[in-house]
Formats: structure tokens, C-alpha cells, sequence
């Protein structure tokens, strides 16, 4: 049962990351393609050497967040210290002489691993859904619906697993998460913005054309490759969080390089819808717009990441883009095209809530 629940979940996750590859590559590589800077073929190799780079370095930060910071033991003194004990009393019974590596901790999905699995599959189902409409939604707004979800199960079912320690939800680590998808595009706009002014005076006093184009050129493909490893550092932790607390006794840089390889796998599958839309339906960018929408937005998720928050990378690629339009003035954004991404958006964590509460409750209360 152990090994089938592991391969279940392992499976999810690999979806998850697959279907945050095809929708939000876009975040990374839509201002460049868009602008006409770089191929998709182009863009989508950057993402997988830089995604992956991000992924394995540092996505630890965002990992641990989803993993325990939402879903966790009510009696605070549970800990690793109890491990035999409390896997003997748990359904699924583990080796006895577990080793967990440094820093590695025990989670309630440890013990009811199907919720891990649940978490992830609802959320994965309705990126998926999301990449067919080409609406780029928020990956980290879903995998912690789906957190959420689960959690709420845990607790209304109370189930025998647990019953030594509880479960709680951490509401206040989840409304500094809420509080994040605010900011995220808030912060990318202004960024945007002001780096499309800072750079514009420098670069005006280049005379020469193609001088000129060439740094542009490398700009874009410097911020794309930065925003790809923005994007890998903080998104990789939706895909294995809820696998790395499931199974903590699992290598952290080894899962992470997992969820890396199904990330490039969607986006070199997958992409291309939501690419056009963050790329040239919301507004149109030239080479020096592309360059701080991109920029803003992985300067945006990066300092987030480095506070372990499952930001939204695509609310700070779509607020760059945004930002970036604004130069040009409002009459330059396409107001029905961000009011329906606005909707997705909202929609996003209480639609998958509610699937993760549902299959949950059918996987562990049956």
C-alpha cells in the first residue's frame, strides 16, 4: 500500500509540474517571444536549463512552505523525536529504524500520504484545465487551495493516523500567502515601470541603431534566463512540497531535480497557447518593454522566494507586462483581457479547495 500511495503521488506531482511547464512558461519566455527576441524554440531551452538550475538550488525555500507551513501537528510538541512511536500507532506502517536527512520533518501527510496525493492531483486537474482555455493561472494559488483543502479534510475526518497529534491549518502563514498574491503584481508593475524609465535615459544616448538592438537583445535574454530561474526556485516547491512532506525521508535536492524534469517536459510540450497570450494579447511589447516586464516580474518572485513564499509567478508576469504597458498609458492594456484573468484568478484556490476536500475525504474517510 505504502509503494502504491508513493507512486500515486509521485505520478501527481509529475503532473502538476508538467501542467506548471505549459502554463506558466509563459511567465518566463511570453515577454520575449511576444517582443520577437527570441523563438519559442529559443525560449523554452533557456527555461529548461535555467528552470531546472532554480529548481535544484533553491527551491527548498518554497518546498518547506507548502509542505509543513500549512497543514501541520496541533500538539507542537509531536516532532521527530516521537517518530517510532507515532508511525506505530499510524495506518501505514513505516520501517522501524527510519533516518530522516538533516533538517527533514515529519508532516501529517506523513502519515495520511493520500491527502499529499489528493492536494496535488486536484490541483494539477485544473491547471490542465486552465492551459486548455489559455488562461495563465496561478499554480501556487492552486496547490495551496488544494493544501487547504486536504487540511480541512484532515480535520473534519480526524482520522486514526492522527489521532496522537491532531491537525491544524495554519491560517496565519496562509494569509501572508494570500497577502503575497497581492503584491506580487503590485510589486512587478512598479518595478516594470520604473526599470522601463531608469533604462530608456541610459539607453537613449545610444546613437546606433543596431548597437542599440544587440543590447536589448542581450538584456531580454538575460532577465528571460533570470525569470526562468525565478520561476524554477519558486513554482518547483507546488509540485513536491506536498511529496517532500508525504515522504520526508526523500532526498530534497533529488525531488526537486524531479519536479524540475516534469516542468521542462510541459513547457516543451504544452506552452505554446499560454505563451501567445502573456506574449501578445494583453498588450504590445517592443524590446525595451519586454525587457522590464520581464525583469520586474522575476525581480518580483525572487524576493519572495528567498522568504519561502509560494508566490505567484503568474501574477507577477502579468502585472511586469502590465507595468510595462502603462508606459505607453491604460489605453495601451486590454482591460477585458486582464478583468478574465482577474476571475481566474479568484477562482483558482476555491475551485481546487473543494476538489481536494472531496477527494480526500474519499480516500481517507472510505
Amino acid at each position: 500500500m505504502i509503494e502504491l500511495v508513493l507512486v500515486a503521488t509521485l505520478a501527481a506531482g509529475f503532473y502538476m509540474g508538467w501542467g506548471m511547464g505549459a502554463n506558466d512558461a509563459a511567465n518566463s519566455m511570453g515577454t520575449s517571444v511576444g517582443s520577437r527576441i527570441l523563438t519559442v524554440r529559443r525560449a523554452i531551452l533557456l527555461l529548461a536549463l535555467f528552470a531546472i538550475l532554480g529548481s535544484v538550488l533553491q527551491g527548498h525555500h518554497v518546498t518547506k512552505t507548502v509542505g509543513r507551513g500549512i497543514v501541520f501537528f496541533e500538539n507542537k510538541d509531536f516532532d521527530n523525536e516521537n517518530i517510532a512511536m507515532a508511525w506505530g500507532q499510524a495506518e501505514n506502517i513505516l520501517p522501524e529504524n527510519i533516518t530522516l536527512p538533516p533538517g527533514a520533518k515529519i508532516t501529517p501527510f506523513t502519515f495520511v500520504p493520500w491527502a499529499a496525493f489528493a492536494s496535488i492531483f486536484a490541483a494539477a486537474c485544473w491547471v490542465l484545465v486552465a492551459t486548455r482555455l489559455g488562461l495563465p493561472v496561478s499554480t501556487s494559488h492552486s496547490i495551496v487551495g488544494g493544501v487547504m483543502g486536504a487540511g480541512f479534510a484532515l480535520v473534519t475526518l480526524a482520522p486514526p493516523a492522527l489521532a496522537a497529534s491532531g491537525v491544524t491549518i495554519g491560517f496565519t502563514k496562509f494569509f501572508q500567502i494570500a497577502l503575497s498574491w497581492i503584491l506580487a503584481p503590485l510589486g512587478a508593475i512598479a518595478f516594470a515601470y520604473l526599470t522601463f524609465h531608469a533604462t530608456s535615459r541610459s539607453l537613449g544616448r545610444v546613437k546606433d541603431i543596431a548597437r542599440l538592438n544587440m543590447i536589448y537583445f542581450i538584456m531580454v535574454v538575460a532577465t528571460a534566463s533570470y525569470m526562468a530561474y525565478s520561476f524554477g526556485a519558486n513554482d518547483v516547491g507546488n509540485a513536491i512540497g506536498a511529496i517532500q512532506a508525504a515522504n520526508p525521508g526523500l532526498s530534497m535536492q533529488m525531488v526537486a531535480l524531479f519536479g524540475g524534469v516534469a516542468i521542462v517536459c510541459g513547457a516543451i510540450m504544452y506552452s505554446h497557447k499560454v505563451i501567445d497570450t502573456i506574449g501578445k494579447r494583453i498588450t504590445v511589447l517592443a524590446p525595451a518593454t519586454a525587457f522590464a516586464a520581464q525583469f520586474g516580474a522575476a525581480l518580483t518572485v525572487h524576493i519572495f522566494t528567498m522568504f519561502g513564499i509560494p508566490v505567484s509567478t503568474s501574477h507577477a508576469a502579468v502585472g511586469g507586462v502590465i507595468g510595462a504597458g502603462l508606459v505607453k498609458g491604460t489605453s495601451a492594456v486590454s482591460g477585458r483581457k486582464v478583468r478574465w484573468i482577474s476571475l481566474a484568478w479568484v477562482l483558482t484556490p476555491l475551485v481546487v479547495m473543494g476538489i481536494s476536500f472531496g477527494l480526500t475525504w474519499l480516500l481517507v474517510g472510505a
